[in-house]
């Protein structure tokens, strides 16, 4: 027994070891138990076979956990059998050979030999096969195979560069600031590195005006924690002192959102701009991992008065990878 687990929403696991076939077969009955009232038991059944034996010669009975005698002509077989047919074999054929399940039995040299992508991603896999994911909307950590760590370059378009530009003015930018602005956008880099499950986000933004780094720490849901919204709908996230491009010190707050694939920051206590608050968005372009895109939102005080939020779309791409962007 293994007591105390935190993940998959809390619980225990059970393992219960044994040998059959001879020796030859090592079985695992792993059985997880939850915390959770009403929540089943998650069962699997693990078999190794001994390095150098082989498996095959002879008829085993296995758990219906290895569904491998559904086939209509195993059906067809047994049906025969019972009516006595003449022409069936008197000898059992084997119920499973080895093959069928294990492509090849992979002994310890040959595992040790596995590059360190396959085994990452093999545990990656496995990770996201058993991922239990925490409650509520916003949460602490991100999901399984989510990482927004790279060297980032901004796409530049000419349509980019007017929305840039539009972004600038609604934040209250006159033309001379605006126009040198868009000129030297083009140098913009983001270095960003994810730790801690996604609980941190350490992002370097490097430009023309110098480089502004800032690590934001996420709350909300967790493995054993769950974060719910106040009466009025707001919540109670920790807060972490930043410095922002403008040099303003302000806090920040931040969380993960659809189901662990967005992270969420906001810069509170903001002065420039009429003052206010940043929003900002950040995910890995669904139909292109090497494309990091953050949604910037600037959230007025004076929005109640009638003025409107300003936003702005950055689109990354991974250095080193290529992104066409059309004529």
């Amino acid at each position: 027994w293994v007591v105390g687990g935190k993940k998959y929403g809390g619980g225990d696991f059970e393992n219960r070891r044994y040998l059959m076939d001879d020796g030859n077969i090592l079985v695992c009955e792993s059985t997880f138990h939850p915390n959770e009232e009403g929540r089943e038991k998650a069962r699997v059944t693990w078999r190794f076979l001994r390095e150098g034996a082989v498996y095959g010669d002879a008829a085993v009975e296995f758990p219906n956990i290895f569904d491998v005698f559904g086939s209509e002509e195993e059906k067809k077989k047994k049906t025969k059998t019972k009516e006595g047919d003449s022409g069936a074999s008197s000898s059992s054929e084997p119920r499973m050979i080895v093959g069928d399940i294990l492509d090849d039995a992979t002994t310890s040299e040959e595992a040790n030999e596995l590059d360190g992508t396959s085994k990452l991603d093999i545990e990656a896999e496995i990770e996201r096969e058993s991922w239990v994911p925490p409650s509520g909307e916003r949460w602490a950590i991100a999901a399984p195979g989510v990482d927004l760590s790279g060297k980032w370059k901004l796409i530049i378009t000419e349509k980019f560069k007017e929305e840039y530009d539009e972004f600038l003015k609604s934040l209250g930018q006159p033309l001379i600031v605006r126009g040198a602005a868009v000129v030297l956008i083009g140098n913009t880099r983001e270095e960003t590195t994810q730790t801690d499950g996604g609980r941190t986000l350490y992002i370097k933004g490097i430009n023309a005006k110098g480089v502004w780094e800032r690590t934001l720490a996420s709350s909300g849901s967790d493995y054993d924690t769950a974060m719910t919204p106040n009466a009025d709908g707001s919540y109670d996230h920790v807060s972490v002192p930043i410095v922002t491009a403008d040099s303003e010190h302000v806090m920040a707050q931040s969380w993960w959102e659809s189901d662990g694939t967005v992270h969420v920051s906001r810069t509170l206590g903001v002065k420039k701009y009429g003052g206010g608050s940043f929003e900002s968005r950040r995910y890995l372009d669904p139909k292109n991992g090497d494309v990091y895109i953050c949604d910037s939102t600037f959230h007025p005080n004076d929005a109640l008065e009638g003025r409107e939020r300003s936003h702005l779309r950055w689109k990354f791409i991974r250095e080193g990878k290529s992104y066409y962007v059309g004529e």
